[in-house]
């Protein structure tokens, strides 16, 4: 997910632009009842083969739009204002799963981004949290301080959208409990509550128990 180095026009014009690249193949035929003439180009002899009548079912009306986030990357405007990716430097805080960059404020742009294109549409986040390698401490007790923080500067980002005007209506916490990750396997956890996965024993981490007060609450604590 494309996010601005700075909040000028400038580099704002350039993430929203890596945006659409990024998504248009999917979000143009569900709003706007077409395939893009610009991702037709990129995809070349890879384009997909279609019908006008497709349309009439991919850009049926929907109640929401779901959007999966996790982590993203920044942007800036680079020659012609054309957007240029910047590299993570060595030391950029992540989870432990590799690609997992903390970049909460990708939950602010991805809502806006996709606010600013398709105009105000009901979002729900669904799915969001960070995978890692964790045990119980000596005294059974799993203190995921990163996850928290990582969560809880999310949730901040979509406050942020919700005060500029953008219908964020919910959001899911990716997960309740430690699973199998289809890239992560059993060894990466992103679940609040601690799995043992020989004796099924459940054990909340202390992210649970923090995010047990934020539901309570409906609010940041």
């Amino acid at each position: 997910m494309p996010v601005p180095v700075t909040a000028t026009l400038k580099d704002i014009a350039a993430a929203r632009d890596a945006f659409l690249d990024e998504n248009i193949r999917v979000l143009d035929p569900v709003f706007r009842g077409r395939y893009h003439p610009r991702y037709l180009r990129s995809a070349g002899k890879s384009a997909p083969i279609y019908s006008r009548k497709d349309f009439e079912l991919i850009s049926l009306p929907t109640d929401f739009l779901g959007l999966n986030l996790y982590t993203g990357y920044f942007v800036r405007a680079g020659r012609g204002g054309r957007p240029e990716k910047i590299s993570f430097p060595a030391h950029y805080p992540q989870a432990d799963s590799p690609w997992l960059q903390h970049v909460p404020q990708a939950m602010f742009w991805a809502a806006r981004h996709v606010t600013d294109l398709y105009g105000k549409r009901p979002l729900y986040v669904t799915e969001n949290g960070a995978g890692y390698d964790e045990a119980p401490n000596e005294n059974g007790e799993i203190l995921d301080l990163h996850r928290r923080e990582y969560v809880r500067n999310c949730l901040r980002e979509l406050h942020d959208a919700i005060a500029d005007g953008i219908p964020v209506k919910g959001y899911f916490l990716w997960s309740f409990m430690d699973n199998y990750e289809w890239e992560d396997g059993y060894q990466r956890r992103f679940g609040i509550v601690y799995n043992d996965f020989v004796s099924q024993k459940r054990t909340p981490k202390l992210s649970a128990h923090w995010y047990a007060h934020v539901m309570k609450e409906n609010r940041l604590v």
